[in-house]
């Protein structure tokens, strides 16, 4: 027979699994998300992936942009993917906004070629 601490104990755990599965499923409103900037470094290149809150299409929905600020001269790539697939690259260039809302998943990435060296960023 189960004692009371260890009822207590497995309802915490329960808890605990379905809140981090509702954080990671695709209806996890916006205001629940990155918002904010998130500095991607390697040794030789960095860049500030900025993540805000914005109104588009009648709804509240994220969107984001990648601004490299160390590029090593051009050497550095810099990448963002949607769902796994290459949706923008620079060599030091901003990438603008793009939108990230419902049945989008982007990540930042920067690479650098020469080192074989990368970093990801946050995934929104």
């Amino acid at each position: 027979m189960l004692t009371r601490r260890t009822s207590l104990r497995s309802a915490v755990a329960i808890l605990g699994v379905g809140a981090a599965i509702a954080l990671c499923s695709p209806s996890t409103p916006a205001f629940a998300a990155n918002e904010g900037d998130h500095w991607i470094y390697t040794p030789n290149c960095a860049a500030d992936q900025e993540v805000q809150l914005q109104f588009v299409n009648g709804a509240w929905h994220d969107e984001q942009e990648l601004n490299p600020t160390v590029t090593d001269n051009g050497q550095c790539e810099f990448v963002l993917t949607d769902n796994g697939a290459p949706l923008w690259h620079s060599n030091g260039g901003g990438s603008g906004w793009w939108y990230d809302g419902p049945g989008h998943k982007i990540c930042a990435i920067i690479y650098e070629p020469a080192d074989t060296r990368g970093a990801l960023g946050i995934c929104n």
